[in-house]
């Protein structure tokens, strides 16, 4: 008859003998692993860059074999094969920033009542280039003179770009807020309007002036304009851009009963291309913004 002390002695012999062949296993395992694959990579690698070593001395064999007028030839072309690869690549970049600029557009929310068309710029005059340009329109827009034109800006807000001066069949031209002939009224958020290219300022670069803005109201350099809605072809609340330079005037000593500043526009017109038209909805072509 066994003992049992005996019999669990066995019983832990037995688990730990288990135990410590695993552990030598894969101790064996990671060390015959390591040292196989340092062995078969040295012993590899010769037959791996043979076909390495015989491609390069193959071409180069291949170049010696051509004169020197052809070497040049064939080096303009691959030139020129660069030179267009380089232009496609520039081409496919500006198409993307289109894609992007005119996602931009569609997920622009027209106001109440409102509708927007998009449009891209047919032609600038070096001259006026900030002042004026033509859009590209078709004649199912029923667009009229004195619609606004509107672009988002960096954070998405919209902006007023200028109204449409005159419509063609296919062609329709802006005045921007930049030309001096443009008159829009604005508003400020603390109260008090005030019209663009108008009063005593003078516009210095990249800023427009306003004038007749009320002496007796709290408008500040820094407070931004925007659309008044009194014209029935601009929308309300389009932002127009922001107070630069206010004049000051003592009211004790003074009879001015308005004030002048200048305004730095939100809108970016050297980089324009595709904008928005903005026209009153009517019971006929009520519906998603095209």
């Amino acid at each position: 008859m066994n003992e049992p002390g005996k019999k669990l002695d066995r019983w832990v012999f037995f688990a730990m003998s288990i135990v410590l062949t695993l552990l030598l296993a894969f101790a064996g395992y990671r060390a015959i692993r390591r040292n196989a694959a340092l062995l078969i990579g040295d012993f590899f690698y010769p037959y791996l860059a043979l076909n390495r070593v015989v491609t390069h001395s193959v071409a180069e064999q291949s170049l010696w074999l051509f004169s020197r007028a052809e070497l040049i030839s064939k080096s303009e072309t691959l030139q020129q094969e660069n030179n267009q690869l380089k232009t496609e690549k520039l081409h496919l970049e500006t198409l993307a920033e289109e894609n992007q600029t005119l996602r931009e557009l569609a997920q622009l929310p027209p106001p109440a009542k409102w509708r927007y068309y998009t449009v891209q710029i047919l032609l600038r005059d070096p001259l006026f280039w900030r002042e004026k340009f033509t859009v590209e329109i078709n004649p199912e827009m029923k667009i009229t003179p004195g619609a606004a034109v509107v672009t988002p800006t960096s954070t998405g807000v919209p902006a007023l770009v200028g109204v449409i001066s005159f419509v063609g069949k296919r062609h329709a031209e802006v005045e921007t807020i930049c030309s001096a002939k443009l008159r829009v009224s604005v508003s400020f958020p603390k109260g008090g309007n005030g019209f663009l290219n108008a009063g005593e300022r003078k516009a210095a670069a990249g800023t427009i002036p306003v004038g007749y803005i009320p002496v007796n109201r709290q408008v500040a350099a820094g407070d931004s304009a925007l659309t008044t809605g009194f014209t029935a072809t601009i929308p309300p609340g389009l932002l127009v851009g922001k107070l630069t330079t206010l004049d000051e005037v003592d009211q004790n000593f003074s009879s001015a009963l308005h004030v002048s500043g200048l305004l730095t526009p939100e809108v970016d017109f050297d980089n324009l291309r595709f904008m928005l038209i903005a026209t009153p909805e009517t019971g006929d072509d009520r519906g998603a913004n095209p």
